[in-house]
């Protein structure tokens, strides 16, 4: 069981784009930066995933990419009731595997019956966007290929 998160600062030369790429904050403080990225997770610059069982933190917005070099079983918790509402999460595979991330509860909305459980196609480029609101995790994008539910 690993943990492995890399996170990729901005950098207007070097990449990745995003929040803080062109300057340490100018106008914008770190704490107005991140209020952006809690509400587009492409803001941020990436980052990796590269443990087997990482965990994404729900209480704030993110940018992450999966590296694993096997299937990642992922963990993610309830976003806050009011408190959370409108962060969004982007998780997306760089590798060839199913990786999943898993609830607690049935706290994900995509139209159908709220599951607990996506699992990403087998193909780079598989993932999904997630939006917090009033407590569940609502699918708002996904890659081509659908995800499971469960």
């Amino acid at each position: 069981m690993t943990q492995i998160q890399t996170p990729r600062q901005p950098n207007i030369v070097a990449g990745p784009r995003g929040i803080g790429a062109r300057s340490a904050g100018g106008a914008y403080s770190a704490d107005a930066q991140q209020d952006l990225i809690d509400t587009d997770s492409f803001q941020a610059g990436p980052i990796e995933l590269s443990g087997t069982t990482d965990v994404i933190n729900p209480q704030g917005g993110g940018n992450y990419i999966v590296k694993t070099g096997q299937a990642n079983a992922m963990t993610l918790a309830a976003p806050r009731v009011g408190i959370d509402d409108g962060v969004v999460i982007s998780v997306f595979s760089d590798t060839l595997f199913a990786h999943t991330i898993t609830c607690p509860a049935a706290i994900i909305a995509a139209g159908v019956a709220v599951k607990t459980v996506i699992t990403f196609p087998a193909f780079k480029g598989g993932g999904v966007t997630l939006r917090a609101y009033n407590g569940t995790w609502q699918i708002i994008g996904q890659g081509f290929t659908a995800n499971g539910l469960a």
